[in-house]
């Protein structure tokens, strides 16, 4: 294990059915044992494969790994859940990752340096060390100053400010590193003044991924649920945002058909070039979980788009 005079690092990994990935996720963490101690807490979040074998039978040299199984699948519920039940007080940062995602050597010493280097930032964006895109991907996310759920930290101290505040993400809401990234540019209160110098980018934390393939039947099929994700995404995003711009954090709903239900009848579709079609599916989509009597029923349906 790491040396306990080290900064304590908690990690949270988002696992909803990764028995072939999660291993590799692991180890990779495991090689940056040595950058920090750290305590990695793996969200297996309404998995129904071997995710949770796996991990329980999982060995670390350097890390301490820490299952934590959540029923329900959904991954602003499992953010929610390691916030307010699970993140340990004593973390310097909390670092966000996917169960899917190999995290780069030397990330946890460059998110930590870069903290120290920047006590004004909250959030810390880690860069893409693969992908087709890669360029535009790291150029977007250091000049907007975004953070990508692939990879992201956040200071031990603001964490803590989700918890004194009460603040949970809406139930079902799709883009959770989206949201966290806006209320800490807002401080919290989104109808206040924007200060993107909340989000910083460390240069040397890096997250690697399996991009898709044009010869692989099974990634069509990934690919066209997460270009459906995204369409629904860009809906959630425009209801909530608009909300919270209006009526401040205190109006956050607990459920995203909460939302639908207060904001559903204001979406009009609109031209979006080849994303077209995909809004115009997922508007009909959000517009059928409006009708529903009952939230649970989208509760049920948690991975429709995953």
């Amino acid at each position: 294990m790491a040396d306990a005079n080290l900064p304590i690092v908690s990690v949270a990994v988002f696992a909803y059915n990764e028995e072939q990935n999660i291993v590799a996720a692991l180890d990779a963490l495991d090689a940056c044992g040595s950058e920090a101690c750290l305590r990695v807490h793996v969200l297996i979040n309404g998995c129904t494969d071997g995710t949770e074998r796996v991990v329980r039978a999982y060995r670390p040299k350097r890390i301490a790994v820490v299952p934590v199984v959540i029923k329900v699948g959904d991954k602003a519920n499992a953010w929610n859940h390691y916030t307010h039940e699970v993140a340990p007080a004593d973390a310097a940062i909390h670092v966000f990752t996917d169960g899917d995602m190999v995290v780069m050597p030397g990330s946890i010493a460059a998110f930590l340096a870069r903290f120290a280097q920047d006590p004004h930032a909250n959030g810390c964006a880690a860069l893409p060390a693969t992908g087709r895109s890669i360029q535009a991907f790291r150029t977007k996310l250091i000049r907007s100053r975004e953070m990508a759920g692939n990879l992201y930290a956040v200071r031990g101290s603001c964490l803590a400010e989700f918890r004194v505040r009460g603040i949970r993400l809406p139930f079902g809401i799709f883009g959770e590193d989206g949201l966290v990234t806006a209320l800490l540019k807002f401080d919290f209160d989104m109808r206040g003044r924007q200060d993107n110098q909340r989000i910083t980018a460390a240069e040397g934390a890096g997250f690697g991924f399996a991009p898709l393939s044009l010869w692989n039947p099974r990634d069509w099929r990934t690919y066209q649920r997460r270009r459906m994700r995204y369409a629904v995404r860009r809906h959630q995003t425009h209801m909530l945002y608009g909300l919270l711009r209006e009526r401040g954090t205190e109006a956050m709903p607990a459920h995203v058909v909460d939302l639908y239900r207060q904001r559903g009848p204001m979406l009009r579709l609109g031209w979006n070039g080849t994303s077209t079609l995909f809004d115009w599916i997922a508007l009909r989509r959000i517009r059928r979980d409006m009708a529903a009597d009952e939230s649970v029923k989208l509760e049920n349906r948690a991975h429709l788009y995953s």
